[in-house]
């Protein structure tokens, strides 16, 4: 190779690594070749020297070489951005898709949400200083056609012993009013509660093979977790909004027209009358002497808050985000259960003998001092204790 040959090849080389000058200082020294690593009697090369035409090709092969190794640098600082991104919770993260149920009732909003409003005033009526009263089975029946709708909304049938649920419900709702026990009533709106939350999460899943446990826990998580659906009704209400037809627009706002104009018409018209007729004036002041400041917000407050409760309860389980499934925990013996529930099942047999004989065969004799009405309302507790040990 004679010098005039060299003096172009090396040109070409330190062309390719003057390209990377603007990036950084080192890459330019790492990229030229020393002086001693040159061929014997060969040394600085003219900078200014033209690359011949012949070799233009060895110039664009290391160009694009050098090309391409910046686009896989920025790739990777690409790559690594976005991956610190998902782990930060970044809008990179994927989003989890909604589900069926989810759509119907942001599509239902209007029937849905004016359902529950009166659904909550409902309760409002029922509850009002009468936690325990006559109506307290008609609100457990408001609570059941409630859900009910809105499962007809959500396109969820009832499942096959569904009824069993609501009608314990309505029975615990007429023992609540046929008692002034506390301890009873507060055991029976105890049971209520529980039996209204293991019939929704039977109707959104598969509860057949749910153990009590599975059951406790789950309730617990429906209900706390149910607190963070409380603005499901603003976000819902304005997707809502957002496709709905204007036409139902025009509806609202003449509807909320006519409030705005009926009101002070009715109090207008109220005033009047009460002027016009002393009886209707004199049952008039004694209803207005009734209403409290008090009491009014006590109503409002409990309807607020059993509004966005039924909702967000609603809509919660309309995410399906509790585990369905049930791991198979067992590790012990079965003979060693069998025993026990053995020894368990001839005591019961010998308990059941002796009260069916004192109940239905007249065998009854009672201890000294005991009367039937002691004898009916004695060991309530002890046998509900039973009860759940046996579960």
């Amino acid at each position: 190779m004679d010098k005039k040959e060299n003096s172009t090849w090396m040109d070409a080389v330190n062309g390719i690594a003057g390209a990377g000058e603007s990036d950084s200082e080192e890459g330019m020294k790492n990229s030229r070749m020393p002086e001693a690593e040159l061929p014997p009697g060969q040394g600085k090369t003219d900078m200014n020297a033209q690359v011949p035409v012949r070799k233009t090709e060895r110039y664009q092969t290391g160009d694009a070489a050098a090309v391409t190794a910046a686009q896989a640098v920025q790739a990777t600082a690409a790559s690594g951005i976005s991956s610190q991104s998902r782990a930060a919770g970044m809008p990179g993260q994927p989003v989890i898709p909604e589900t069926e149920e989810t759509k119907r009732l942001k599509e239902n909003f209007w029937p849905v949400a004016p359902w529950a409003l009166a659904y909550s005033a409902f309760y409002a009526f029922c509850m009002y200083r009468n936690g325990s009263g006559i109506t307290f089975p008609f609100f457990v029946a408001g609570s059941l056609l409630f859900f009910c709708f809105s499962f007809t909304k959500l396109g969820i049938t009832l499942k096959k012993g569904s009824c069993f649920y609501m009608i314990a419900m309505l029975l615990l709702g007429i023992s609540t009013f046929c008692t002034d026990d506390g301890i009873l009533i507060f055991f029976n709106k105890l049971g209520a509660f529980l039996l209204m939350m293991s019939f929704l999460l039977k109707q959104f899943y598969d509860t057949s093979k749910w153990k009590l446990g599975k059951y406790l826990g789950s309730i617990c998580v429906l209900f706390f977790a149910s607190f963070g659906e409380l603005g499901r009704p603003f976000s819902d209400g304005s997707s809502y909004n957002k496709i709905r037809d204007k036409k139902t627009d025009k509806r609202v706002w003449y509807f909320v027209i006519g409030l705005v104009i009926g009101i002070p018409l009715l109090l207008l018209v109220l005033l009047l009358l009460a002027s016009a007729d002393a009886v209707f004036r004199q049952m008039t002041d004694k209803l207005l002497r009734n209403i409290h400041l008090s009491g009014i917000l006590n109503i409002l407050f409990r309807i607020t808050v059993l509004f966005f409760g039924a909702y967000a309860l609603t809509a919660y389980l309309c995410k399906r985000k509790i585990r369905e499934d049930v791991p198979d925990t067992r590790r012990g013996e079965p003979v060693l259960a069998i025993t026990v529930t053995g020894l368990l099942t001839l005591l019961y047999l010998l308990f059941s003998g002796i009260q069916i004989a004192g109940l239905f065969l007249g065998q009854l004799r009672l201890p000294e001092g005991y009367t039937y009405a002691m004898y009916a309302r004695e060991g309530f507790f002890q046998l509900l204790t039973v009860s759940l040990l046996n579960c």
